[in-house]
């Protein structure tokens, strides 16, 4: 057994500590300051870091708040740069119509550019940037490369040559107005695109890292620097424009163009003009503009506006630096709950059903290509309200939805492969082609859930006690009808508790076979054994034959867990179509009705599947010791299903009754250190050959009753009708405690002519209870040690932990808690075992166990616990104890397949021995019955010479609804 190993560290401050690659398994962290801490490629799988605090330390902080600072700043000087290039030409000293028609352009294409960003997003308008210059460029070398001076419009294309370029960026004077355009143009795109995502970015990470003051003051940083800064630079480049205004208005004198000569002089004494300051004025309302449009930008990104989503991703990569980091690390199975991410760095990392429930600010978490990246995944992992919300085609792969809302969503294509659902509400959820394999949807709510008809599960897929009163396969109604193949079909059926669970692991497990044109039965069973045949060992079963009409015929053929169904199906249809071009090459015309039958007649042969072994049932329901019985006996035989039927009688016998109360008196005597509690005031008068007359004469009295003529018809037809060289369970049917007492299997017919028989004993009303399949890697038995008073339990855990291939859980001497939560156990137990003291009454109605010294618990007791048990796969238990049959008698109407028990008080050393021998036996391969009376004859031959009677203890209590099962069954499911 692995060992699990728990660190506390609870509530400590961890800040700036590197785990790196540890081991932190099961590591309690809740409550701690993680922030800044490194987790590097650490395994955590388990953890608890509920209410932890990650993210930045205080020296990380400054460091961010320096580059908020800066980036801030660099907003409003880009802004300040946008306007000032847009309003660039008007500031030249030729002064034109041309320079108004430079500037209405570049204010016209950057106001398409603020507008693809509002409208589109960042990224769109990045995208169509990009765009532009992949066109502009070229066009500009190819207008620059066929320019020349033999042509006015081609001298006119000199303006597009790279000097001419240069001297209008270092703003020499050009009478070509094309250069200037060009570098005003790429100026202010360039200043504007840097604006309107340098300050939401500063925004983002001031609001996220240091709090909505430093936000607000990062803005007003920008929107100080742009207003005041738009307005100095603007005022004083327009010199050229002032002097322009004063000249044509004759303000200034411009002979011999000395004003422009001495610009400084000429307008020094003039205030400027209202065209002048309405420019300044425009100027920079628009810079205040294009630094708020930065704002609500930045408010956008805070919102996850996916139109700003690779702001939002470069805020993330920055604040994460130097935050706490699980950067490939094992998160798996982690709690969360309650935690505060931000600035934490979950890149690569494994957060297979890690619990997020309650956590903050994990939308500023770097998440990298995990689940976490949706916005709509991580507020569902958050909130857990996922209620009439779509999440279609969306990855949830490995999500912890334990508990969560998803009433009325749509989950139409969506990857819930690996997620853990338990618990949470799924009614009316559209299930569409949903992939779930290894989904854990245990004790969900799923009635009303629609389009099961084409979710993808597999024996994976945890369906176990989900609350389910009605399904769809269908999501849309079939055309023309309100049809959505509704499960039950009729509206006024409901599944029962686990229908619906055994109706979809019957899915799972079946392939379907599709016929469209009929079936050639001759070919089908020959593709048939071909298939089987190659899966050497995989068992395949036909489960049923459905015609849908118009010669479509389905077979459902069911196959173990696991099996790749894809491949069984493609190779039996390859193996099909050969067969029948073979037959139509050697026979074209359709073969005879007599050999379609013949081959039909051996596939139904493998539905109905006959019993192969040989089973008696003797029904001794009427009558009594002092009046005699009506016997019935059931004969199966031949590999019929039905029985051969045959009644009989056996008279009255109150001497068998005396005979057996007798020796059962002295066996008590004899019987010290039994698993039974002693009895007070025992006799303890013994003689070993007064027990071995007692006993001879019991047998005696047995034989003289059950070899009566009026018994004999049915003993002949056993003898007409069995089999002798195989095995024969015996079944007797009663309600009588004194006859399930009896040594049956003394009867000489068993003892002399048919020696492979075996005696189980039987209720006269049994019921099948619906199991689920749960696959186990291993035979799992679960054994109960309790009070070992005056005997040796030891040994009986030595014989079980001798097993190969078990799983096994050992309770010793347990609390009545600890029995019942073992007992529920989601994985289910193959095995029941029981070691140590017990009891029935007198009348072997009810009996109880001892499982410590002071403790002791009826069936009733664990009466719920125990019915989980079964329907999650118990199918044997033993009670290697004393005087069992009144437990046997409860424990059979709780349905449980077959029930080992000891009719009287046992020896210590005849229960170990017993339990040895069976389990060798039953692990060796022979069925159940084998192994009992294999484990009876040792007992025979060592014991009842020193104790007559003991090989009569054991006893098999049989559900004749149940068939019994071999130890490679159960290996079978794993």
């Amino acid at each position: 057994m692995s060992s699990l190993t728990f660190q506390n560290l609870r509530g400590q401050n961890l800040q700036g500590r590197s785990f790196k690659g540890q081991d932190l398994t099961n590591t309690d962290f809740s409550y701690a300051d993680i922030r800044g801490a490194d987790f590097s490629g650490a395994t955590l799988d388990g953890a608890n870091f509920s209410h932890a605090r990650c993210g930045l330390t205080v020296r990380s902080q400054i460091k961010i708040f320096i580059i908020v600072a800066l980036i801030s700043a660099m907003s409003g000087t880009a802004a300040v740069t946008a306007i000032s290039q847009t309003f660039r030409s008007l500031f030249a000293k030729n002064i034109g119509y041309s320079s108004l028609i430079v500037t209405a352009i570049i204010l016209l294409l950057n106001t398409v550019l603020l507008a693809l960003t509002i409208r589109q997003g960042i990224q769109k308008a990045l995208g169509s940037l990009a765009m532009a210059a992949a066109i502009f460029v070229p066009c500009i070398a190819v207008l620059s490369a066929i320019s020349n001076d033999k042509h006015p419009i081609l001298a006119w294309l000199r303006g597009f040559r790279p000097g001419s370029l240069t001297g209008a960026l270092a703003g020499e004077p050009n009478t070509n107005d094309i250069p200037f355009l060009i570098v005003s143009l790429i100026g202010a795109v360039a200043a504007t695109t840097i604006a309107v995502v340098t300050l939401p970015l500063a925004v983002a990470l001031a609001e996220v890292v240091l709090g909505r003051i430093v936000a607000v003051l990062a803005v007003f940083e920008a929107l100080a620097i742009s207003a005041i800064a738009t307005g100095i630079i603007i005022n004083n480049s327009t010199r050229y424009l002032k002097a322009s205004v004063l000249i044509n208005t004759r303000l200034a004198d411009n002979t011999n163009n000395k004003c422009y000569d001495f610009l400084d002089q000429c307008v020094a004494n003039f205030s400027n003009p209202p065209i002048v300051i309405a420019i300044i004025i425009i100027a920079v309302i628009l810079a205040v503009a294009l630094v708020s449009l930065g704002t609500y930008i930045g408010n956008r990104v805070l919102a996850e506006d996916d139109k700003y989503a690779v702001i939002h991703q470069l805020a993330n990569a920055i604040a994460a630096a130097g935050g706490t980091s699980f950067r490939g690390a094992n998160l798996a199975n982690i709690n969360f709950s309650y935690a505060l991410l931000k600035n934490t760095d979950f890149r690569c990392a494994n957060i297979y059903r890690t619990m997020w429930h309650k956590s903050s600010r994990i939308e500023w978490a770097r998440v990298g290509e995990t689940i976490l990246i949706d916005p709509a995944v991580r507020d569902l992992l958050v909130t857990g309200n996922g209620y009439n919300k779509s999440y279609q085609g969306m990855d949830l792969k490995g999500a912890n939805l334990i508990g969560v809302d998803l009433g009325y969503a749509k989950l139409q294509t969506a990857d819930l492969s690996q997620a853990t659902l338990e618990a949470a509400n799924l009614e009316y959820a559209i299930f569409s082609q949903v992939q779930a394999i290894g989904t854990d949807f245990s004790n969900a709510r799923m009635t009303g859930a629609c389009g099961l008809g084409t979710w993808n599960i597999d024996s994976t897929t945890k369906l176990e006690w989900v609350d389910c009163r009605w399904v769809y396969l269908l999501e849309e109604p079939k055309p023309g009808t309100d049809d959505r193949e509704r499960r039950p079909h009729s509206e006024k059926s409901q599944f029962e508790i686990g229908e619906f669970t055994s109706f979809f692991q019957e899915v799972v497990n079946t392939v379907d076979l599709i016929f469209r044109n009929g079936v050639d039965w001759k070919a089908f069973y020959q593709s048939f054994q071909k298939v089987q045949d190659d899966l050497k060992g995989t068992e395949l079963k036909i489960q049923s034959i459905e015609n849908k009409g118009n010669g479509v015929v389905v077979i459902k053929v069911s196959v173990p867990p696991d099996t790749d169904k894809e491949k069984i199906e493609t190779d039996f249809n390859g193996f099909y179509q050969k067969m029948l071009e073979l037959a139509r090459v050697k026979n074209p015309i359709i073969q005879e009705f007599p050999e379609q039958q013949r081959y039909l007649l051996s596939v139904v042969e493998k539905i109905v599947k006959p019993l192969s072994e040989q089973v008696v049932v003797l029904n001794l329901d009427r009558g009594d010791l002092n009046q005699g019985f009506a016997v019935s006996a059931d004969i199966y035989c031949d590999g019929h299903r039905l029985p051969i039927q045959i009644e009989g009688n056996l008279p009255p016998q109150a001497k068998i009754l005396k005979r057996y109360q007798q020796w059962e008196e002295m066996y008590n005597i004899k019987n010290q250190n039994s698993r039974i509690k002693g009895k007070e005031g025992q006799v303890t008068n013994f003689s070993i050959k007064k027990l071995t007359t007692l006993a001879e004469d019991v047998e005696a009295e047995v034989n003289n009753w059950l070899n009566s003529a009026p018994f004999n018809p049915i003993e002949q037809k056993l003898h007409d009708n069995l089999n002798f060289d195989d095995e024969v369970r015996v079944i007797v049917q009663t309600e009588d405690a004194f006859l399930r007492k009896l040594p049956w299997h003394r009867w000489k017919f068993f003892e002399v002519d048919c020696q492979q028989a075996e005696v189980a004993l039987s209720r006269t009303v049994s019921n099948r209870v619906k199991k689920l399949v749960l696959p186990r890697s291993k035979v799992r038995i679960l054994a109960i040690l309790g009070d070992d008073t005056g005997i040796n339990i030891d040994e009986d855990k030595q014989v079980l932990e001798n097993l190969s291939d078990t799983e096994i859980m050992f309770l010793l001497k347990p609390t009545r808690e600890e029995c019942e939560e073992c007992l529920r156990d989601k994985i289910g137990w193959d095995i029941l075992c029981f070691s140590g003291h017990s009891y029935s009454e007198v009348d072997g109605s009810t009996g109880a166990i001892y499982i410590n010294k002071t403790d002791k618990l009826t069936v009733e007791e664990l009466r719920i616990s125990l019915k989980i048990a079964i329907e999650r796969g118990l199918e044997i238990a033993i009670f290697n104890s004393c005087d069992g049959l009144g437990l046997g008698k409860q424990l059979a109407d709780l349905d449980i397949p077959q029930i080992i028990v000891m009719r009287e008080p046992v020896l210590d050393a005849i229960a170990q021995e017993f339990l040895r021998h069976f389990l060798k036996a039953f692990a060796g391969g022979d069925s159940l019955y084998v192994s009992v009376r294999s484990a009876r004859e040792k007992l025979k031959q060592k014991w009842d010479k020193q104790l007559p009677g003991a090989s009569w203890l054991p006893a098999i209590c049989q559900n004749q609804s149940e068939y019994p099962k071999k130890w490679g069954d159960f290996q079978g499911n794993c």
